[in-house]
This record gives structure tokens, sequence and C-alpha cells, in this order.
């Protein structure tokens, strides 16, 4: 007798997984295939459509394969995707790829940002956007495009979305959801619908937006070439699925107004849940769709890449690197941006640096001052959202060296907040599963999908109010270094040319 069980497949920066979840939670097989990233001119960042194609193929059927060995025969009742956000595929009338996909990040519009923002501000369209104009999101490489590759975008019949466009091979069916298009600057947030008055402004024809629908709903049902393909009946039903934080939120259970996620990867994603498309008036934050209602989003570039860059210089095993004492009185200092950073600052420009040295200072003193540079940078993400709605309950946590009890529990320090960690792994792909589910009639709506997981399990941390003064204190520092305008300072050094554009990181789970 086949087992019943959903596909989720995660289309991310670097590699597509394919996850299948059995209805009662349990991931019976999953396997992740990558792809390269192209850079053809500095500053450009683009990738192949057909690599995500040919990555899900052998993803799905290895996934098929080891759940079938471990659990015997399956039926897979229904498919669905997330996926990196912002980057974005032009296609034509048959669907087939206009140009490679400009993925987010790519810097080639950094010298339109200031004409861009400016546009939109004097045509009054930056609440109805509900998002700052920074590099990764979609409209300012696609501006680029209407002046550099005009071409491409008159041959274009629509914009897609990185998983949009793998649905599209899935099904022949074009279409878009919320939770993606209110990443790409071209949405009325609010409203959940594409902005006439941006296509408009920036000479964009309307023909490229897709129909939109909600995440849960089905586009279609997999065709009879890609299903054997990916070794599956033709038929499925294929939800239109969400992006990556979006679709993590689902399978991490964080659906309600109130609550705020964390999530700990090469960058760090703060998402908070909203009842309605709540803009920051600073600029610092992110207004995206949810699966149902909004979310306010904080993203942070240098979280695990930081740590990662530190632990291989030093050369140092995660486990040494996770061990430094944090509160070690002689610590220098350590500023995380090594490629730019967003909440708090939005700067592209800004760079890292080790302050305060001294000959007394050895690699467990660096290595600490990274980790405690990193955890500044999640509390000030945590404390900017925060700041516009206070946490409902725990902040649901997951990734990275959150699974390390003493970086969670400084974590906690940090942000002064009670924290669950949820051991959630490959949370977008199981979020993608659940959506198919719901568009497959598995479940009657996103609630039930998300409450078949059953109970969740997870470690609690409570904060040390004996601690709070000191993680204050870092935080403030930081604070005072931007205020001096250390970052402008570094990027116009001597000989070091104009300031380099970032490459725009944190939306991916």
């Amino acid at each position: 007798m086949s087992r019943a069980c959903l596909l989720g497949l995660d289309l991310g920066t670097s590699s597509l997984k394919a996850l299948l979840l059995g209805e009662d939670g349990a991931v019976l097989g999953e396997h992740a295939e990558g792809y390269a990233t192209r850079r053809p001119k500095p500053g450009w960042s683009e990738q192949d459509p057909e690599d995500w194609w040919q990555a899900c193929v052998l993803a799905t059927r290895a996934a098929l394969e080891a759940a079938t060995r471990e659990h015997g025969g399956l039926d897979v009742r229904g498919i669905g995707l997330s996926g990196q956000m912002h980057t974005f595929v032009l296609v034509d009338r048959q669907g087939s790829v206009v140009r490679p996909a400009v993925t987010w990040m790519d810097t080639r519009a950094q010298p339109l940002l200031e004409r861009v923002r400016g546009a939109l501000a004097a045509a009054g369209l930056v609440e109805e956007l509900a998002n700052p104009v920074v590099l990764g999101l979609s409209l300012p490489p696609l501006v680029w495009l209407r002046e550099h590759e005009p071409a491409a975008l008159e041959a274009a019949h629509a914009l897609l979305v990185a998983k949009d466009a793998l649905r599209l091979r899935l099904t022949g069916a074009l279409g878009s959801e919320p939770t993606d298009a209110s990443a790409t600057l071209l949405l009325d947030v609010g409203r959940r619908v594409w902005s006439e008055r941006v296509a408009r402004l920036f000479d964009l024809p309307l023909r490229l937006f897709p129909p939109l629908a909600e995440s849960h709903a089905a586009a279609g049902a997999l065709l009879p070439e890609p299903a054997a393909a990916l070794g599956l009946p033709p038929g499925i039903a294929v939800a239109h699925g969400a992006g990556d934080q979006q679709a993590a939120a689902v399978a991490m259970g964080t659906l309600d107004s109130g609550q705020v996620q964390l999530m700990v990867g090469t960058g760090a994603q703060v998402l908070a849940v909203r009842d309605r498309a709540l803009a920051d008036p600073q600029g610092r934050l992110h207004a995206f769709c949810h699966v149902t209602g909004f979310v306010q989003q904080a993203s942070v570039n240098n979280a695990g890449a930081a740590l990662s860059w530190v632990r291989e210089l030093l050369g140092l095993s995660w486990p040494e690197l996770y061990r430094a004492p944090l509160t070690r009185p002689d610590l220098p200092a350590f500023v995380p941006f090594l490629t730019g950073e967003r909440t708090p600052l939005m700067k592209g420009y800004a760079r890292g640096a080790w302050l305060g040295l001294s000959p007394a200072h050895d690699r467990e003193a660096l290595a600490a001052a990274a980790v405690v540079g990193v955890i500044v940078s999640i509390a000030d993400a945590v404390a900017t959202v925060a700041a516009l709605g206070a946490p409902q309950g725990p902040i649901r946590a997951s990734g990275g060296g959150l699974r390390e009890p003493g970086f969670a529990q400084a974590v906690a320090d940090a942000v002064g907040a009670p924290l669950t960690v949820l051991q959630s792994g490959s949370a977008s792909a199981v979020g993608a599963a659940l959506l198919g589910g719901v568009a497959a009639g598995v479940y009657p709506d996103v609630a039930a999908a998300v409450a078949s997981l059953g109970p969740r399990g997870g470690s609690s941390y409570v904060p040390d109010v004996n601690a709070a003064s000191l993680w204050a204190a870092r935080s403030a520092w930081r604070a005072r270094l931007d205020a001096i305008g250390l970052h402008e300072l570094i990027a116009t050094r001597p000989q070091a040319g104009p300031p380099p554009a970032a490459e725009p990181g944190g939306v991916e789970a």
C-alpha cells in the first residue's frame, strides 16, 4: 500500500531542495542539487533557469528514491514551491526564457537607486510599495534592463519570480502570488495587487505582471512531460507557493499577528506577522505579504557568512568558534559588515573590521569578538522590528549557530526576550509541501496544514537580566560608530575607489 505524501520544492540561491513530507509531518526523503551563479560583468549576478529545472529533476528523483527505499511505495498528493525572493526571469509568450535570471545578489542598478527613490517619492508611491528602495529587490534591475536591454523587455510577455518560473515549467500555467510579488517593489502591498502606477512611472508594459492568486491556491496540475522527467504521475495539483521566508513561517507555525520568527543562516531574518501592511517610516524594514496577512521583515546580510569567513581565516572548527568566551573582559570589537548591511543601516558600502586590537589578543579573542558582533547584529534587527510591535510570546527561532546552546542563550540575552529554538531543518521546503497539501485538498486550509505537524518541541532560553546592560552597551557602541560616519569614512579611504556595492543578502532561509 502506497504511503501518501507531499512534495516541497525549495529553489534556493545556490541549490534546489526536494523534500517528501508524510501527512503525519514526517520527512520521508530529501535531496538538494546545486547550480552555478554567473557573474559576466562586475556587479552582475545571473542564473540559468534551465539549471534550476535540471536540479529539480535530479533532486526530486533522488528524494523519491531515498523515500521509496526507506518507506516503500509513495502516493504524492500535492506539490508546493518556495524559493529565493526578488530573483526574476523574463519569459516570452511560449514560456521560453528571454534572458538569464537576474538574482537578488545583482548590483548593476546601484547608480540608479537615488533616481528610482526620487521618482517613487515624487509620485507618492512610497506608502503603496511599503518597502525601501534597496539593491536586491526587483524594480531597480528591471529599470536598468529597460534602459540598457530594451529588446529583452520588448520580447518579454511576463516577469516571473524564480519559483514561479519553475512552476510554469511544471504546469504550463502563468501566475504569481503575493508573498513573492510584494518583494519586487512592483506590488501595492496593502491591496495585494500589482501597481499599475509603478508600471506607468517606469514605462514597464502591464503584460509583464502575471495573474495573482493566494499561496495555497492550486495553480494547475503537473503536466505529462515534466511528470515523466521527475518520475511522478501527471495530474498532481501544484500550489502557487510562497517566498522562502514565508514558507518557513508556515512550517514553524508563525501565522498569527504579533508572532516573531528568527532564522539564522548565511544571513539572518527576523519576521514579524502583522495584520496590515506596516511600512517602517525610517526605511529599515521590509513589509511583505504573508500567506495570510502580512509580515515585517528585518534582513541581516552578515550572520553565518561572517562567522564562516572568520572561522576559515583563523583556522578554527565550528565547535572551537562557538566555545570562544563571549564575556572575556578584554575583547576587541568586531563589525561584521563584510558585504554591506541592511537592517538597521541599509548601507551597501558598509564594511567589516576588528577594532581595539592589542598584542594581548589571540585567536580566541578574535573569534569571540566575531560571535559577539554577529549577535549584536541579530539583536539590532530584533529591536528594530520590536519597536513597531512587541513580540507576542517567545521568539520562534531556527538555523545556524542556534543549535549551539551557548550561542542561543547569548542571542536570548542580547535580544532581551525568550527564545524557543525549533529544530526545523528544511523549513522552507516543509512549508512549501504543506501549501501543496492545501492546494490538493489534503488539508482544508493553511492552519489545518500547520496543525498536521503536531506538537512542536524545542529548547527554551530565557534572557539573563544580568547580561542585559552589557549587550545594550555593545549595541549602543555600534550605533555610535554609524553616527560618526565610520562606514562612509572607510568607503572613501584613499585609493579605495568609489564605495563598493554590496551583494545584498538575508532573504534566504
